[in-house]
């Protein structure tokens, strides 16, 4: 007999940046899984391929009981049915007032964020630190009655902000410090680190006394992943068996993987204990001892199922069928790469260009880099649900189903 499916209450919700990967994923969570009971808005998978066989998400995950609305810059693309969708600028606060006046939500969850990847520095400051600023700011009701009160507040920080990108990182838990400064060489994580204390710090100190808690993933991967599986498989595609067989280190490297529909269920335990604890304490029940609050705090979000990192790489070459058995494989001394890519992106950074093989991308696929997920099992009562190899299943996948299907256009 099956279990019985847990029920998350969770009101009227907004989701900022809910057009995005991991936006459109909680989307589709409070909407119960629409990807799946609604032919026109599936996920594409290979047909026939027993590989990519898997149980359902909505078997799984919680019965979710929720009014669902988005705000993202742009709504064009990634909607689902069942929500309501506004454009929306979170820098201004006009723009987020006029939306919040039409949705009057009792939860924001805030995802929004411009890739890392691109590195423009101005943007990312101007939306991760100011814009989440400002949507705190409405929120919280600081810059007048926009006709409702929001009770909790969800923010997706990075589990980056403790790490400098180049040292080893063990089973690391929320105490750790941020990394700023010349200390830190990912100025994305710097922002990240910059909102998510602003967050933090504005717990039960708005107006309408909102409660705050952030989300920090790890190695985010799975349907509509445009970053880590994408540029695996196309490394996996392109490049020669020669190439593929060489290895950077020698693979003892731990590494976070995190589905990106166990991510979403993190967010979503979040809001359902804010809210919770919220009422308690508008009720005159009092709060959660401090050994059970969500409110005020951070909670690392991973598949709890730390890695080899080449392990995952080659489970993903092997998904399209570039297999490299461990006895073919050549490994290459992470010293002597770091040197190499260290001088191509000097040269050709003079061209204005970015090479293949960087000294980032030396040390990121050497380094250790696992999270403890224990305060979210403890206080949020988080296990992952879907496991690592499914989650790798359903990331490549997803980009297989929609090559092939790009390939049967060109040939009509």
């Amino acid at each position: 007999m099956s279990a019985k499916r847990r029920t998350l209450e969770l009101g009227n919700v907004l989701v900022v940046g809910g057009c995005g990967f991991l936006g459109w994923h909680i989307v589709d969570h409070l909407l119960n899984f629409p990807s799946e009971t609604d032919p026109s808005y599936a996920l594409p998978k290979p047909v026939g391929d027993a590989r990519f066989e898997y149980p359902t998400l909505g078997s799984r995950y919680p019965d979710y009981h929720s009014t669902v609305s988005v705000v993202d810059l742009r709504t064009t693309n990634n909607r689902l049915p069942g929500a309501k969708y506004y454009d929306g600028d979170i820098t201004s606060v006009d723009s987020m007032l006029e939306v919040f006046r039409a949705v009057k939500p009792d939860l924001v969850i805030h995802t929004a964020s411009p890739s890392m990847i691109e590195g423009n520095k101005p943007l990312l400051h101007k939306v991760n630190v100011e814009g989440t600023r400002t949507l705190l700011e409405v929120a919280g009701g600081e810059h007048g009655d926009w006709g409702g009160k929001c009770k909790a507040f969800v923010y997706t920080s990075s589990s980056s902000v403790v790490h400098d990108t180049q040292s080893d990182l063990k089973n690391v838990n929320e105490e750790w410090p941020y990394i700023r400064g010349p200390a830190q060489k990912e100025y994305y994580s710097e922002t990240k680190a910059d909102a998510e204390e602003l967050v933090l710090k504005y717990n039960k100190k708005s107006p309408n006394e909102m409660l705050t808690a952030a989300i920090r993933p790890a190695g985010i991967h799975g349907e509509k992943d445009t970053t880590v599986t994408h540029k695996i498989l196309e490394h996996g595609s392109q490049a020669s068996d020669r190439v593929l067989r060489m290895q950077l280190g020698e693979n003892d490297n731990l590494f976070d993987f995190t589905y990106v529909g166990n991510v979403a269920y993190g967010h979503l335990l979040a809001a359902h204990r804010l809210l919770a604890s919220y009422d308690l304490v508008a009720a005159g029940k009092g709060g959660p001892l401090d050994y059970e609050r969500v409110d005020g705090e951070a909670f690392n979000i991973t598949n709890d199922s730390p890695v080899y990192f080449w392990d995952v790489t080659r489970a993903m070459w092997a998904l399209i069928n570039r297999v490299v058995e461990p006895e073919q494989v050549w490994a290459l001394p992470e010293g002597l790469l770091e040197t190499v890519g260290g001088i191509a992106e000097t040269v050709m950074g003079l061209f204005g260009k970015t090479p293949r093989l960087t000294a980032r991308t030396v040390r990121y696929s050497c380094m250790t880099r696992y999270y403890s997920t224990e305060k979210a099992k403890r206080r949020l009562a988080y296990l992952p649900v879907v496991p690592l190899d499914e989650g790798i299943a359903r990331a490549v996948g997803y980009i297989v189903a929609q090559k092939q299907a790009d390939a049967g256009k060109k040939t009509l």
